[in-house]
């Protein structure tokens, strides 16, 4: 299954960075009409995104809808030992500096536990019609986020995960620790767990 995930996200990699700026621009400014999306995006709640890296779609047309609507913006820091990602405050305070993997994130006193968010959304590698998630290879949203399937019902933080059509694939292969989205939004649709 290692060789098989491996081959899988080499594909969608180049399915990825094959996407056109127009058309990457485009995609990530649908994202902000989705009625789902928006409902999610209400005043005082407390919203993780992503500093997009690569190919990844953009969060930040959906960052900056957030911070107008008056949502507590957070985003990840990769750990540099271990698998458990911790959230920072983005606001007019916030410093930026270069992080682990190259990745900008802000510098700021004001800290999230993953618990504690209402809502996050992911990049991601690929996604199937179970909205099974494919990442990276690094685990550290499934390891942030392990203590959800050990909830009966209530799943917060939501999950959504944020990508272009081109990485959806027929069905994914899946480990026991692998998330499962809450929500997906493409440019072309927002789709739910069947």
């Amino acid at each position: 299954m290692i060789t098989q995930k491996s081959q899988l996200r080499r594909q969608l990699r180049q399915s990825r960075a094959a996407t056109s700026i127009a058309d990457r621009q485009s995609a990530a400014w649908a994202l902000t009409h989705y009625p789902p999306i928006l409902q999610q995006l209400r005043r005082g709640k407390k919203i993780a995104f992503y500093v997009p890296v690569g190919s990844e779609l953009s969060a930040w047309p959906l960052i900056f809808l957030a911070l107008q609507r008056g949502c507590l913006v957070y985003l990840p820091v990769v750990p540099e030992s271990g698998r458990k990602l911790h959230f920072v405050r983005l606001n007019q305070h916030a410093v930026w500096h270069v992080g682990a993997y190259d990745i900008p994130v802000p510098f700021n006193t004001e800290h999230c536990q993953a618990r504690d968010l209402d809502t996050v959304f992911v990049p991601l590698l690929g996604f199937d019609e179970s909205l099974a998630r494919l990442g990276q290879g690094g685990g550290f949203y499934d390891t942030t986020f392990a203590f959800r399937r050990h909830r009966q019902s209530w799943k917060k933080p939501r999950l959504i995960g944020l990508a272009f059509e081109c990485q959806r694939v027929p069905a994914l292969p899946c480990e026991p620790w692998d998330l499962c989205l809450d929500g997906l939004a493409t440019e072309l649709s927002f789709y739910r767990p069947i």
